[in-house]
């Protein structure tokens, strides 16, 4: 009966403290400097929750500011690539601040903008893509992707055959646990390659 209580007891401190560091991992804010500390995970500027990152999004700003360690911080959104907040990841692109969604192969993003709908204007989620981190962001449409990789053919009809509209470039797949144009230009670069090793 001890022996069992004791491993009970073991038990639920390793999930204890297993779940307080998932909950760290996702309270981390800071700064990503460069596009290599994104890919690496490095956050500069970590902050601590007495510490302040104000973003200055209206009237699009042009700087991001921090209060770390006690002390002001003020970085240009042009020469930072990003930050992390409440276990996010965004990225600065032209002053603004857009959501990393996706990172595998090309990057996906979502930024929530002001459309006028009805009797006023309502948040409505917007998509975007770039080929790499450091490259410029475009409409999440099929043409863009289309002109985006004109070495990929597979990819670009796959894109035609399996999309009816540019909204329909968002379409989860909850069970593969990715987004279904990820799968397609996933698989159609596998067969790319199998077809180069023959």
């Amino acid at each position: 009966m001890k022996n069992s209580t004791k491993v009970l007891m073991a038990i639920i401190l390793v999930i204890s403290a297993m779940g307080l560091r998932a909950q760290t991992a996702n309270k981390e804010k800071g700064i990503y400097l460069t596009e290599q500390d994104y890919k690496n995970h490095k956050l500069s500027y970590l902050l601590e929750s007495h510490d302040k990152l104000q973003l200055n999004e209206f009237m699009n700003g042009k700087n991001v500011s921090l209060t770390y360690q006690g002390k002001k911080i003020k970085l240009a959104k042009q020469d930072i690539f990003g930050y992390r907040l409440q276990g996010q990841d965004f990225r600065f692109y032209q002053n603004e601040a857009y959501r990393i969604i996706d990172s595998a192969g090309f990057l996906l993003y979502s930024r929530s903008k002001l459309v006028q709908q009805g009797k006023g204007p309502k948040p409505v989620e917007q998509f975007y893509f770039s080929g790499g981190a450091n490259e410029p962001l475009l409409g999440l449409t099929v043409a863009n992707l289309w002109n985006s990789f004109p070495k990929q053919v597979s990819f670009r009809y796959s894109l035609q055959r399996n999309f009816n509209g540019d909204a329909d470039l968002v379409a989860y797949d909850k069970l593969s646990g990715q987004y279904k144009i990820k799968y397609l230009y996933f698989k159609q670069n596998q067969q790319v390659n199998a077809q180069a090793s023959f």
